[in-house]
């Protein structure tokens, strides 16, 4: 607005906007940065991008990329902050262009930094107590620099010798159906820093880590049978990518129904390190095939028969097939403490290798917390053939056992998010015939 009413004026732009907003410099990614630096045998690559602007970014412009004195650093960082900061010396670093010239269409231009990590290792060893800094900042003799954009506090924290490793070691489950013919499942592994080599990777299966696995988290995954999964023992992670996949090919014909883990474990690399992340346990769920449910007959000794209105509420809902329907246990008049049963008649001998139990499909009430499964073949003994424990989703949960030939199973509850009350959606039972 100001600009348009002193149009044809006496004043012009040198009037109006005083020289110093003319042209202005700064460091578009100023500020205060941590740098991990990785002793690759070459000089760790550090980028800034310096911009021209202010009221008549056209004009030339020129400036200095510079580092702050020990005695700046004290006052403005060290002092404030109540740390020590330790700048390095020249030998540990170097500038492509330090001296900029902007031109009349230049709007910014980069700088590369190169960090010589030997000499910057010597620095950090010699003072173990205090932080390694380079303390970049841009100055100019003709043009101005936006104060609070001209510095760029570079803190060198740590030393670090790549490695390469499983980018997550996390248990996830991989599901298939007995029988299934062949699979391939990919694993991922790369490297904790920018690629500029072929890495050839070796990896073998720990017998040992499964052991070690199953005695610490109380488990009971079974190792995969030899011949039913084969990888290539060494793949190369080529230069320009930080990541690559092991595949992994799976034969289902040799694997029986339930809970495998093949712990793949990377051996070695051709440069640097192997990281901690260095055993990915696959984990395969081999499932039976999905019983048919129909001619079951299922009781309890706890349901709500009258409150849950007309037709739910009663055990038979869980082998209804909708899920809109829910078993209860009775509530109206009297409650029956924990544990509630559930038995199952399935009408014929058949192998049990897993239980499905879905939770009551509702936004509040997901009411099992814990339980146990049990097979007969009489409906009179009963062998317990695992412990249970759900978490508060809608989905389908599925908790494998030990292969075991029955006519009936038992779902008993123990434990419930809602005191001696519990309630149940739908139970599926898996196996062979």
């Amino acid at each position: 607005a100001l600009l348009t009413a002193c149009d044809g004026d006496k004043y012009d732009l040198e009037s109006i906007v005083p020289d110093q907003y003319h042209k202005i410099l700064y460091i578009n990614n100023s500020g205060t940065q941590n740098l991990t630096l990785y002793n690759t045998g070459e000089a760790n690559i550090f980028t800034l991008s310096i911009y021209k602007g202010g009221s008549a970014p056209s004009q030339p412009a020129t400036a200095t990329l510079g580092v702050l004195s020990q005695e700046t650093v004290y006052e403005e960082y060290s002092a404030p902050e109540g740390a020590h900061y330790k700048v390095v010396g020249e030998d540990c670093y170097s500038f492509d262009t330090p001296q900029l010239s902007f031109g009349a269409n230049d709007r910014y231009k980069t700088v590369t930094v190169s960090l010589d990590i030997p000499s910057i290792q010597k620095v950090m060893d010699a003072n173990p107590d205090s932080t390694c800094v380079l303390p970049l900042c841009l100055y100019s003799e003709s043009d101005s620099i936006n104060k609070d954009k001209g510095e760029v506090f570079l803190k060198l924290m740590e030393i670090l010798m790549p490695a390469v490793g499983f980018t997550t070691t996390d248990i996830t489950y991989v599901p298939f159906t007995y029988g299934f013919a062949t699979e391939t499942t990919d694993i991922e592994f790369g490297l904790d820093t920018e690629n500029k080599w072929d890495i050839d990777c070796t990896f073998e299966v720990d017998p040992d880590y499964l052991a070690a696995y199953n005695e610490k988290n109380g488990t009971t995954f079974a190792a995969l049978p030899e011949g039913s999964y084969s990888f290539e023992k060494t793949t190369t992670l080529p230069s320009g990518t930080t990541t690559g996949k092991l595949a992994v090919t799976l034969q289902g014909s040799n694997i029986q129904p339930g809970d495998y883990m093949l712990p793949v474990r990377l051996k070695d690399v051709s440069l640097f390190n192997v990281s901690t992340n260095a055993v990915y346990p696959l984990v395969l769920h081999i499932l039976g095939t999905k019983l048919d449910r129909s001619g079951w007959s299922i009781t309890a000794n706890t349901e709500e028969t009258s409150g849950e209105g007309v037709g739910n509420g009663i055990a038979t809902c869980l082998l209804d097939g909708n899920l809109n329907s829910f078993w209860h246990s009775q509530w109206s008049g009297s409650s029956i403490s924990l544990p509630h049963i559930l038995t199952v008649d399935t009408k014929e001998t058949v192998t049990f290798t897993q239980f499905g139990l879905m939770q009551r499909q509702h936004s509040s009430f997901r009411d099992v917390v814990a339980g146990n499964f049990y097979v007969s073949t009489d409906g009179s003994t009963w062998t317990k053939v695992r412990s249970f424990s759900m978490q508060r989703i809608l989905e389908e949960q599925i908790f494998t056992i030990p292969p075991t030939k029955g006519r009936y199973f038992r779902i008993e509850i123990t434990q419930s998010n809602r005191g001696i009350n519990s309630s149940l959606a739908e139970a599926y039972a898996y196996g062979m015939k």
